[in-house]
């Protein structure tokens, strides 16, 4: 079953300066993410794939970043079974309800909630993960090879939970910061969808195909999940396609 990861010892890399359709900006940060993934030989599409070149891109807010990650923190902790007074009372206090997307409202307003929809929205918490560092409290977002430090990152915003100045006096990473994560993030999500689609399903166990990781299927690794999340807020960070709200996010590779 995963004699293919096994043998995938050698991946060819292509070269971005043979390609015109990026521009210098856009190829030199493709450059950075090759060299992140040539140390784990990471599967890369062979034709031009890039994220949006640094001038063309006008991202989030500040302001918006530190809504959406109290937004978030609020609806994974009602995921996780805290009383609704309790998560409402966070949007209620620092007026956030204008912010929330429509599911999320269904989800926060909902009795009964769906078992499998809570359990789904757990996973936000790698989305607030990303939020958390692109707003300075976190030094490094790190290889996706495992779930991020829930300790920590509930530490970290739980103080903050009533408070206005983690809105007003937000700041936010540079926007070429963000861009190499965004791009080194959807090369990654290539390789696990390619893996699925093409590759019998199986992905190294913490995203390192040198051969040195154990194995396991991409639809039952907890780094699927991480990566999946990573993809989604960098987008929306990063207006990628102009999304309507946080509901309308879309992730191609």
């Amino acid at each position: 079953m995963f004699n293919w990861l096994r043998k995938n010892k050698a991946v060819s890399y292509p070269n971005p300066d043979d390609w015109s359709s990026g521009t210098p900006d856009q190829i030199e940060r493709l450059k950075r993410s090759y060299s992140e993934l040539r140390k784990r030989k990471v599967p890369v599409y062979g034709g031009p794939l890039f994220v949006e070149d640094q001038s063309e891109v006008v991202g989030q807010s500040p302001q918006d970043v530190a809504r959406r990650a109290l937004i978030l923190f609020a609806v994974e902790l009602q995921a996780e079974g805290v009383s609704r007074d309790e998560t409402h009372s966070i949007l209620d206090t620092l007026e956030l309800w204008e912010f929330v997307s429509p599911k999320e409202k269904e989800f926060l307003f909902n009795e009964n909630p769906d078992p499998l929809e809570s359990q789904k929205l757990v996973w936000r918490l790698e989305s607030i993960w990303v939020l958390m560092w692109a707003l300075g409290y976190i030094e490094e977002l790190g290889w996706p090879s495992g779930m991020c430090d829930v300790p920590k990152l509930v530490g970290l915003l739980e103080p903050h939970e009533k408070s206005t100045e983690f809105i007003t006096k937000a700041a936010l990473r540079s926007i070429s910061d963000l861009l190499d994560a965004q791009d080194l993030t959807m090369r990654i999500h290539w390789a696990i969808r390619d893996a699925y689609l093409h590759h019998q399903g199986i992905i190294p166990e913490d995203l390192d195909w040198s051969g040195k990781s154990n194995s396991v299927l991409v639809t039952e690794s907890a780094v699927t999940g991480v990566i999946e999340q990573r993809h989604y807020v960098l987008n929306w960070l990063l207006n990628f396609l102009s999304p309507e709200d946080w509901d309308s996010v879309d992730t191609p590779t």
